[in-house]
């Protein structure tokens, strides 16, 4: 759940359980994060497929403000406030 701050405690990435550092119930009470979904119920026995995408990338000076990332063609755009749009192409296939 959420880091303690015990020093002894030990930090990691953890994939596909929950998109943030808050508790389970309060990770269903959000409902969505980005338009996307922050919880599934999955059936006893049951199996899902989850793809996720990384990327980190310095932005150029005046960006202000990152208002939305989507996949196209091959890249992640990222827009910012403003309108200008940052194109990063990705090493692999989405």
């Amino acid at each position: 759940m959420n880091y303690t701050g015990n020093a002894r405690a030990t930090r990691g990435i953890e994939f596909s359980t929950q998109p943030f550092d808050i508790s389970h119930r309060e990770t269903v009470d959000a409902h969505e994060m980005f338009g996307a979904p922050t919880y599934q119920w999955l059936p006893a026995r049951s199996t899902m497929r989850t793809r996720f995408l990384i990327f980190y990338s310095s932005v150029p000076a005046g960006f202000t403000g990152v208002s939305d990332v989507a996949v196209e063609n091959g890249q992640v755009r990222i827009t910012d406030q403003s309108g200008k749009v940052l194109a990063l192409s990705a090493r692999r296939g989405l």
